[in-house]
C-alpha cells in the first residue's frame, strides 16, 4: 500500500538537544500529529539523565508553546553541550593517522553548525590544520586550503608524501647467478708414472 511502517518516537538522555528536537518535529509531521499535543507527547520520552530536569519545569510544560519548550531544553542542556563541543575543538590534536582525524574533526563540526548555523569557514580550517601532527601542519599550512574539504584532501597527501621511504637491499644474486665457490681443499695429483728403463729404445 506504500504506507510507511510505526515509527518509535526519539527518547531524549540529554544529548545532542538540537537534532533531537528537529528529529520530534519530523516525527510530528510524519504522523499529523495535532502541534497542541507536542509538548505533551515529547516529555513522556525523556530518559535518565534528562528526565531529572521535568519535575523543575512541570508547571511551565502544561501551558507552554512548542518553541517555549524548545527554548527551555536548548536552556538546559543545549548550552553545556554546546560549550563542550568548543572546547573539544580546541584542543582536539592528531594522535593517529590523518583519515581518523578527520573522521573525529568532522564530526565536531557537525555537531557545532546546529548551534553556531553559518559559522566562518576559516575557523575551522584553521583549528583543523594546528590540530596536525607537526610534520604535517606546516606543509598543509603554506597551501592556504580555502575549505575544510581542501584542508582533510591536502593532509591526506601529506602524510602519504612524508612516509619514510622504504629502502629495498637487493641482493646480487637477484641479478646474476650465483658463482660457485671452489673447494677449500685442494685435490691432489696422480703420482708420477714410473718409465721401465728396460723397455726403453737405446739412444744411438
Amino acid at each position: 500500500s506504500g504506507r510507511l511502517p510505526k515509527l518509535n518516537f526519539p527518547a531524549f538522555d540529554g544529548d545532542n538537544p538540537k537534532l533531537w528536537l528537529s528529529r520530534c518535529v519530523d516525527y510530528f509531521e510524519l504522523y499529523d500529529v495535532e502541534s497542541s499535543r507536542w509538548v505533551m507527547v515529547t516529555s513522556m520520552h525523556f530518559t535518565i539523565p534528562a528526565s531529572r530536569w521535568l519535575p523543575s519545569v512541570e508547571r511551565k510544560l502544561k501551558s507552554c508553546s512548542w518553541s517555549t519548550f524548545s527554548e527551555l531544553v536548548m536552556e538546559r542542556f543545549g548550552r553545556d553541550q554546546h560549550e563542550l563541543l568548543v572546547r573539544q575543538l580546541f584542543h582536539i590534536k592528531q594522535t593517529a593517522g590523518v583519515a581518523e582525524y578527520i573522521e573525529q574533526f568532522s564530526g565536531l563540526v557537525d555537531q557545532l553548525s546546529a548551534y553556531e548555523g553559518n559559522n566562518d569557514p576559516l575557523h575551522y580550517i584553521t583549528r583543523f590544520i594546528d590540530g596536525l601532527k607537526d610534520e604535517l601542519c606546516p606543509a598543509v599550512l603554506i597551501q592556504r586550503p580555502s575549505d575544510l574539504d581542501t584542508a582533510f584532501v591536502l593532509a591526506q597527501l601529506q602524510e602519504e608524501v612524508a612516509l619514510p621511504t622504504r629502502r629495498c637491499d637487493y641482493k646480487c644474486s637477484d641479478y646474476f647467478p650465483p658463482v660457485k665457490q671452489e673447494s677449500s681443499s685442494t685435490l691432489a695429483l696422480p703420482p708420477p708414472s714410473r718409465v721401465d728403463k728396460s723397455s726403453a729404445p737405446m739412444s744411438e
